[in-house]
């Protein structure tokens, strides 16, 4: 089953490729008809290739208007999305390298438009708030400036979950230091890793 956000982020990505590369005034009607099309063509898609990923959704609009580069207008949402569509996708990398030549035409690249389809509901740094691996490193020569260089040298530094900063008698040099090389964690750190 294909959710909302998907089928919006790839309409998204659709029209943007559209937009700089083939048809500036091109947008999605507001009918419910466009967003049945693409979920059936994601659904489509993810039982061809046995499912869906952000590169593969990218790989396909990307094909998908490639197809249609010289028709201007002359073209429709039911072809670019049908099931013809869908059965002549393939991720070829020759013919990779000649959309990749395109795309570049308007300075797009495919990181930048799979950037578009990212789940943005967890902060890519959150899984680094807290690492419990950590512990050993910290504990070894606890409260002795020698272990707060190896903490330094191995550690992402300070964190208000750990034991070991709790009681390490450095904690405060370690923050600052954690605060000048690792900025966005200790951030998220501050905001997200009290404990309670």
């Amino acid at each position: 089953m294909v959710n909302e956000y998907l089928v919006k982020q790839t309409m998204e990505v659709f029209t943007r490729i559209v937009k700089n590369l083939i048809n500036p005034s091109f947008r999605f009607s507001q009918g419910g008809a466009p967003t049945r099309i693409v979920t059936q063509a994601l659904e489509r898609l993810s039982n061809k290739c046995g499912g869906l990923s952000r590169s593969r959704i990218v790989d396909y609009c990307i094909s998908s208007a490639y197809t249609y580069k010289d028709r201007g207008t002359a073209w429709t949402i039911n072809q670019a999305f049908g099931p013809k569509s869908v059965d002549k996708f393939s991720t070829s990398k020759g013919l990779k390298y000649y959309e990749d030549r395109w795309l570049a035409q308007a300075n797009i690249t495919r990181d930048e438009l799979m950037s578009i389809i990212m789940d943005r509901s967890e902060h890519p740094l959150a899984k680094y708030i807290y690492l419990p691996m950590e512990e050993g490193t910290k504990r070894r020569m606890l409260n002795h400036p020698s272990g707060f260089l190896i903490c330094q040298q191995s550690t992402l530094g300070w964190s208000p979950e750990s034991e070991c900063c709790c009681s390490c008698k450095f904690a405060e040099e370690c923050q600052i230091e954690t605060q000048n090389k690792f900025p966005e964690i200790y951030r998220l750190r501050m905001e997200n890793g009290r404990k309670k």
